[in-house]
């Protein structure tokens, strides 16, 4: 036993750069991540009270009750689809275990009994935390994975999953319950498979790759219609991060099984898409809809939705051009893509209704909904977009505006480590990295719209931690550089230190929610009041 710890002690020594972060292989280093996730979860926030963060707890966990009496749903904002589904069907198999009683509204004791409420509500929110917990974890995972598909280096996929689990957003998104988790998720999900079928020219099976990211990209969009940003951004990224093929891949050129294979993907494109047609029509064309469109944009034609389509398959045909894919290999991907979204709105019919359809089909209507100070003229909305700009600098520097964002930290070391890169004549790697931070910073700048919250960060942050990865990677002077071990250090106990700054802050919190405490809140129209409502 001495003799393999006096081992590893010497390896670390002889380690160099970002080696001497590791003293455990891959399985370790991803394993201690995910233990201590969940023990800093069950530390600090799984047991604040129900009403701790009641903006959208509550709210969520009354759907919930709805969904498992069989009322209608009633929130529809982002519109939470996946989050209610979700949260209604494991709270049912917590009750058929014995483990949470009042799982459904029926279920509730009466309101009058404030004691037997409160603990009914909170042990309903307790059990929401752990299906956050649960699926954050899912998410650290897979994006650990496929960040190491993506770059083939464990040790920089680890420091980019170490970097996700603690950054600001998601320290506090795992804690509670929001509808950007699963949608960032499913996301970067989509975004990291599209990087990897980039990169691999040489898989035949990247048209079917790309349907699972569509797939991923539009169940992103079933929980949180702000995603589309990062949706949209996808296919750019993708050409931009693309390595040309000499030759086209050699299973698209045996014109027999290629053209099998290619008809395949277009019956199950046009099968998909005849079954979601009917979910795609009534939201875009719902009478409610067509006025509210007409209110905004002065005609009931889905302009936008259709350019969204165009700029898809535009982005796919450049890409094929650019890199030489074969015409059954691109009309295959845009084939899966149609086929990928098809079944993403199919998921729809699981707890079907237009309201959902509706947010989803249209969801700049929705954003325009509740983005202040937009919809009132063309000069309030540019006045309001130079006002998120200067946030947005202020933010960059973390001193005129602090923030709970540890990401910002490697923004600047990041910047640091291009005009490295730079003057060693990775001007392309330069050039894919500055594009995904222009990505972040469109992305964040809408965002201010609506103050550039917490839970927003989850949506740009991993964007900047592939950024970094890929960076680090594909400039290996970097990974061994005499500053690498004592400046990625700091990075990571900056980003655990400033990352739990917020779930500590809320510990100390003692102001609640009485804004919630009328009769029959606008979002839980069923519910006479709550427990800690003043009588």
């Amino acid at each position: 036993m001495n003799g393999f710890i006096s081992a590893r002690v010497n390896a670390w020594r002889q380690s160099v750069g970002i080696e001497k972060l590791f003293v455990t292989g891959w399985g370790g280093a991803i394993a201690s991540i995910l233990v201590a996730l969940v023990v800093l979860s069950f530390a600090v926030g799984f047991w604040w009270p129900y009403w701790r963060s009641g903006d959208m707890d509550m709210w969520m966990v009354y759907e919930a009750f709805l969904l498992n009496d069989g009322l209608p749903q009633e929130y529809f904002d982002h519109p939470a689809y996946l989050t209610i589904l979700l949260l209604g069907h494991w709270f049912g198999a917590l009750h058929q275990v014995g483990l949470l009683p009042a799982y459904a509204l029926s279920a509730l004791p009466p309101v009058a009994d404030n004691v037997a409420s409160g603990i009914a509500w909170m042990r309903a929110t307790l059990a929401a935390r752990l299906l956050s917990l649960f699926m954050g974890l899912a998410f650290v995972t897979t994006f650990a994975y496929l960040m190491r598909s993506l770059v083939r280096d464990w040790r920089v996929a680890a420091l980019a999953a170490f970097a996700l689990a603690f950054s600001g957003g998601f320290m506090m998104e795992i804690r509670i319950v929001r509808t950007e988790l699963i949608a960032a998720g499913f996301a970067y999900t989509a975004l990291l498979i599209a990087l990897i079928v980039a990169q691999r020219v040489d898989n035949a099976w990247r048209p079917f790759l790309i349907g699972v990211a569509a797939l991923c990209a539009t169940l992103a969009m079933l929980n949180k219609v702000q995603i589309l940003f990062l949706v949209a951004a996808i296919p750019p990224i993708a050409l931009i991060f693309g390595r040309r093929l000499d030759e086209p891949q050699a299973f698209w050129r045996s014109n027999g099984r290629a053209a099998a294979i290619a008809a395949a993907f277009v019956a199950v494109a046009i099968l998909a898409a005849a079954l979601a047609w009917p979910i795609a029509m009534s939201g875009l064309f719902d009478a409610a809809a067509v006025a509210n469109r007409m209110r905004i944009f002065g005609s009931g034609i889905p302009v936008y939705q259709i350019l969204i389509g165009v700029w898809i398959v535009a982005w796919m045909i450049a890409y094929a051009v650019l890199y030489r894919v074969g015409v059954l290999e691109t009309a295959s991907a845009i084939a899966a893509v149609v086929a990928g979204i098809g079944l993403g709105l199919l998921v729809l019919t699981l707890h079907p209704n237009i309201q959902n359809a509706i947010a989803i089909m249209n969801p700049l209507e929705k954003m325009l909904a509740f983005a202040s100070g937009v919809s009132s003229g063309s000069g309030s909305f540019l006045h309001t977009l130079l006002d998120g700009a200067g946030l947005l600098l202020a933010r960059e520097t973390f001193f005129l505006s602090s923030s709970p964002r540890p990401t910002l930290f490697m923004h600047w070391v990041v910047f640091v480590a291009l005009f490295f890169a730079w003057r060693r004549g990775e001007r392309k790697i330069v050039f894919q990295v500055l594009a995904l931070f222009a990505v972040v910073w469109a992305i964040d700048l809408v965002g201010t719209i609506r103050g550039l919250k917490l839970e927003y960060f989850i949506i740009t942050d991993p964007l900047v931690i592939i950024a970094a990865a890929w960076l680090l990677v594909k400039v290996p002077a970097l990974k061994s550089h005499r500053w690498a071990y004592p400046v990625v250090l700091t990075l990571l106990v900056a980003t655990v230190s400033v990352g739990l700054a917020e779930p500590i802050k809320h510990s100390f919190k003692r102001d609640m929610p009485l804004d919630f405490c009328v009769p029959h809140f606008a979002y839980t129209k069923k519910i006479e009041r709550f427990s800690y409502c003043p009588p």
